[in-house]
């Protein structure tokens, strides 16, 4: 039976999906149960890329999500506000995304929101899934590190707006 891929890059974005879920722990970095596969990539690109191969070989996906922590360039943008970066959806905000091996004030954005793995996450899924979303939640406007528990927080608030798209 297929299976709804959700993808983090860190065990803090994924603990509070593994809890609302439900998932078990299938290998190191993987937790699911008869519906959802989670993985947890780690943040480099290689580590991104091998681990949505890995996946893609060895499951069955019919729908795939990218669910993270985004940076925002509007202060006035309140923290927690989920956007979609690659499809427009009713009642979920839309913006498109730069993705940044890191963040460094001499780079220039011209994109409201940017993170470390949009673009690997929709390379990989543009060659082996049509149906997959890119999920972005403000958790900070560049300058400010951002805590374990804000980066739960921020996560289990936003799952109630994008559920149903599972």
């Amino acid at each position: 039976m297929a299976k709804i891929l959700i993808h983090t890059t860190t065990l803090a974005e994924a603990k509070p999906l593994i809890d609302y879920f439900e998932l078990s722990q299938s290998s190191q970095n993987t937790f699911e149960n008869e519906k959802i596969v989670l993985i947890v990539s780690g943040l480099s690109k290689d580590q991104i890329s091998n681990s949505l191969q890995n996946i893609f070989q060895n499951q069955e996906i019919s729908k795939a999500f990218d669910l993270s922590i985004a940076s925002c360039c509007d202060g006035s943008i309140k923290l927690g506000t989920l956007f979609c970066t690659n499809k427009f959806l009713k009642n979920i905000n839309f913006a498109p995304i730069t993705t940044l091996d890191k963040f460094d004030e001499s780079v220039e954005i011209d994109t409201l929101i940017a993170d470390k793995q949009a673009k690997y996450f929709s390379d990989i899924c543009k060659e082996k899934i049509k149906d997959y979303y890119v999920l972005k939640i403000v958790g900070d406007y560049f300058e400010e590190d951002i805590t374990e528990d804000k980066i739960f927080e921020l996560i289990k608030n936003s799952i109630t707006k994008w559920k149903d798209l599972i």
